[in-house]
């Protein structure tokens, strides 16, 4: 929301509490506060309650005055309250009162939690940043550290409390400041970053699906390089994707200028693309290669490493909690990231025949795109005099020449199915058949335009395997 949106918002709220028990005990905190501050949009707004249960309290106390929609959805075991307001039924607000949290349980990061002052509350927050509170009926900016505004200023991130508590009480905050730091391109606090590499083994506890998310995000924020770079430095990476670190110092041959890493990071920096699926690829594109690295003569090869890394993906991926959809269009994108290679670097080894194929093997113009997309930024992440800057563009150009003349592949269907097969050959079902429409796909592959006579009358002729 905009800026004049939150305002209005938050002033509706400081009314409606005036006179009552509310009065100056209810604060926005958090994200608001500092996107409020860095003058950007406004994405959610949380409220705090400086009063015992005070959050489920005062959602309550707007839903029996009349004021909220659709009732309260309240979340006693952590104290919080979430609801609509009538008067902006469009936005979700969450209430909780001001807590302070013990970890007892040292193998998770559920916390004890009970009511707290506000010094409490800001110092179980992840960053400076994040713990900041507006006063709704004062219009103060309340900054318990003294920092967290400088910190917006001068582009720092840091924790509240001291780092060693903040992340062996709850590690996840370390992939959040990976995140925030990255998302901004701001500077870790010297003692914040030697705080998460103290305590990055405890990464350990914290569930895949939660790394998941926090990972998803931080591949798609404006710096992702940055964000790999910081889980590689702290450590944390052996605890989100330990796969790539075999890749950090393994030398490649004449193609690259870099390490398998540092070619991974400048193929991530040069896809044109924030598509999760797409930056994923890019990530995991080449991690086969620490399982098919080979030495002949002094020159190192990779061979069909990217069926290695396809292979790889879909393991680590499966294990990360991704769904099935996801899992496949990362793994096909990964598996044909090599098919243009031999194609030319100006395109003028392109058969129409390879190209349709590669159009039907997508079956989507949107996936044959992606893949081009991650074949361009690797290409333009080789080594000088090996990369191929215009080979996707000529692809593309004969793709759309394709598609003006009819002649596309995309989604593409044979004139004749299985059952047509079987009739005209006169053949039970079984493998005949398949070869039979495989042979038919390679018609098709040198001229989809065939009409459907044409496929009959190369069907009658071609003579099936004897047995």
């Amino acid at each position: 929301m905009k800026q004049e949106e939150y305002e209005v918002i938050l002033q509706y709220l400081g009314t409606l509490i005036q006179g009552t028990a509310w009065e100056g005990c209810v604060y926005a905190v958090g994200g608001c506060v500092r996107d409020e501050i860095m003058g950007g949009e406004i994405k959610d707004i949380d409220l705090c309650v400086h009063l015992p249960l005070g959050g489920v309290r005062f959602a309550e106390w707007l839903r029996d005055k009349g004021y909220a929609m659709h009732g309260v959805a309240i979340y006693p075991s952590f104290g919080t309250a979430m609801l609509h307001l009538k008067a902006f039924p469009g936005l979700e607000l969450e209430f909780v009162q001001t807590r302070k949290e013990k970890y007892i349980d040292h193998s998770c990061r559920n916390p004890a939690t009970a009511f707290g002052t506000l010094e409490d509350d800001c110092l179980r927050r992840d960053l400076t940043i994040n713990a900041l509170y507006r006063n709704l009926s004062t219009g103060e900016l309340v900054d318990i550290t003294g920092k967290g505004v400088n910190d917006i200023r001068n582009h720092v991130i840091r924790t509240p409390a001291a780092p060693d508590v903040t992340y062996d009480d709850d590690p996840l905050r370390i992939l959040r400041c990976v995140r925030f730091a990255s998302r901004f391109g701001w500077e870790i606090e010297r003692d914040t970053l030697e705080g998460m590499t103290r305590n990055a083994h405890r990464l350990a506890i914290i569930t895949r699906e939660r790394v998941r998310d926090e990972l998803d995000k931080m591949l798609t924020c404006g710096r992702p390089v940055m964000a790999m770079e910081l889980l590689r430095t702290t450590g944390a990476m052996h605890y989100v994707m330990p796969e790539l670190e075999a890749t950090y110092d393994m030398v490649q041959n004449e193609y690259h200028s870099g390490t398998v890493w540092e070619h991974t990071l400048a193929v991530l920096e040069h896809l044109q693309s924030d598509k999760l699926e797409l930056r994923m690829a890019a990530l995991l594109h080449d991690i086969g290669k620490v399982r098919t690295r080979t030495t002949d003569g002094g020159k190192v090869h990779f061979l069909k490493h990217e069926l290695a890394s396809a292979d790889m993906a879909g393991t680590l991926l499966s294990d990360l909690k991704y769904s099935n959809s996801f899992i496949n269009n990362v793994v096909f994108l990964i598996a044909h990231h090599m098919v243009c290679k031999p194609w030319g670097s100006e395109g003028q080894h392109i058969k129409p025949k390879k190209l349709r194929r590669l159009q039907y093997t997508c079956g989507t113009e949107e996936r044959f795109d992606d893949l081009m997309l991650l074949i361009d930024a690797d290409n333009n992440a080789h080594a000088p005099g090996k990369c191929l800057p215009r080979q996707v563009e000529r692809i593309m150009q004969r793709t759309r020449q394709m598609q003006a003349a009819g002649s596309a592949m995309f989604g593409y269907q044979l004139p004749l199915n299985g059952r047509d097969v079987m009739l005209i050959k006169g053949i039970q079902p079984g493998p005949d058949v398949k070869e039979c429409l495989h042979f038919l796909l390679k018609l098709a592959f040198a001229n989809p335009l065939r009409e459907k006579e044409e496929f009959v009358k190369h069907l009658k002729g071609f003579p099936l395997p004897k047995k």
